[in-house]
């Protein structure tokens, strides 16, 4: 017992990556299983450079890239200029809009968090694993779930006092 005790305190996080792994095999998350697999590999590889420079910049290049994949059909011209003056004239033009600035806030609210709040983070990946393995989602917003959450939790603290 003494011996696993040992193991576990020195090996726990590779242990809890390979636990991630699992789990995005299970729910069909490749996401955070690729994610997992790198960092894991980068972790016992003893690739502490790139380990950091990922925990600095990844987030960033992350959005880079999300961003950049919304903004290549607009430069490969497929929508129209009609369909643009669509979004700004119509209700459901401007609720997506005010829907996508929400989003924003709520992104800003989780990169925050995401490097603050361990029960955030891990809560907000736990989340996404069952939305993705139960109920058929799509992992892409653990940034947005963060801010969700942030701002959820203040509002439980602010009503129930804990």
């Amino acid at each position: 017992v003494m011996r696993m005790e040992k193991l576990l305190q020195t090996y726990w996080i590779e242990l809890l990556f390979i636990g991630l792994l699992v789990v995005a095999i299970i729910t069909g998350n490749k996401t955070v299983g690729i994610s997992a697999a790198i960092v894991l590999a980068l972790r016992l590889l003893r690739v502490t450079p790139a380990l950091e420079l990922l925990s600095a910049k990844g987030i960033n290049w992350g959005i880079i890239v999300l961003t950049v994949g919304f903004l290549a059909p607009l430069a490969l011209g497929k929508y129209s200029l009609e369909q643009v003056m669509v979004v700004l004239k119509s209700p459901a033009g401007w609720i997506a809009i005010a829907c996508g600035a929400l989003v924003a806030v709520f992104g800003r609210m989780g990169v925050a968090a995401s490097s603050a709040d361990i029960v955030v983070t891990l809560g907000v990946v736990l989340g996404t694993f069952i939305g993705v393995g139960v109920l058929k989602g799509s992992p892409v917003g653990p940034l947005i779930g963060s801010g969700m959450a942030v701002a959820a939790i203040s509002l439980a603290r602010m009503l129930f006092h804990f």
